[in-house]
């Protein structure tokens, strides 16, 4: 890594450093563990809980005044439902065993992905990757046993000895410091360890590093790749999540309603 990479990166996680994570609802878990099976399988409705579980209020400009009211409550989910639903939709037909979520926030999205896949497949294990430590979210495993936490700098070698440790995964989505180089390093840390990689603001106007190895992976030719990027009027684009999926996990499954690669 070269100086200034090196000096930009630091600025980064020094500007990270000084954001503390709150605490989320974990009450709003016992609906995606009660609802029935046939409405988490329909997306108007899964959007709909989605947005009742609660949003974050961390850049309220990059939503709809309609949903501000459901801001800074609940999971605090830093996700637009109208692409999360279909994500979450797609995935749960994929057969995900194991999860591994890098960048968590206040942790809703990892909480979220988990309950709701667990639902159609039990997740054995499944483990969230933050630089920040958000100690309110363990409490979560007092709940989930098969959850684990920790607390370390994805860009070290002490995180690779971690995959190599815990791995593999069925899936592991991306959702860290959205700085080019180190969002490339990641995937290609989390390729040899997971036979999906999901990534988060691949459309995100003010994430543009994110889009540029989101394309490469696209255009390498070496996976399926899947976006969920609907948008909501006079706005954006901002978020968006991509899947790149191994070709051979396809060609093992017959899936139904796929998204336009």
């Amino acid at each position: 890594m070269s100086a200034a990479s090196w000096a930009a990166h630091r600025k980064g996680w020094l500007t990270l450093a000084g954001l503390r994570p709150r605490g989320i609802d974990f009450d709003q878990v016992r609906h995606l563990r009660s609802c029935q099976i046939e409405f988490l399988r329909d997306p108007r409705l899964l959007e709909q809980l989605l947005i009742r579980l609660g949003l974050n209020d961390e850049g309220l400009d990059e939503l709809p005044v309609a949903l501000h009211p459901h801001c800074g409550r609940g999971l605090l989910l830093w996700q637009y439902p109208n692409q999360f639903s279909p994500y979450l939709l797609f995935l749960s037909q994929l057969g995900v065993r194991s999860y591994l979520e890098v960048g968590l926030r206040h942790g809703g999205s990892f909480v979220t992905t988990i309950e709701y896949l667990n639902r159609f497949t039990p997740i054995a294990h499944a483990l969230g990757v933050d630089i920040i430590p958000a100690p309110s979210l363990e409490r979560y495993l007092d709940i989930n046993p098969r959850a684990t936490l920790v607390w370390m700098n994805s860009q070290t070698p002490a995180f690779e000895a971690l995959l190599v440790e815990r791995g593999p995964f069925d899936l592991a989505f991306i959702d860290s410091h959205h700085e080019e180089d180190q969002c490339r390093h990641e995937f290609e840390l989390l390729r040899r360890h997971t036979r999906m990689v999901a990534m988060h603001d691949i459309v995100n106007m003010d994430c543009p590093g994110v889009r540029s190895v989101w394309a490469e992976v696209k255009a390498s030719g070496e996976y399926i790749c899947y976006e969920f990027t609907d948008q909501y009027p006079g706005l954006g684009p901002f978020m968006g999540i991509g899947l790149a999926v191994e070709r051979t996990l396809l060609s093992e499954r017959t899936i139904l309603g796929q998204p336009t690669p």
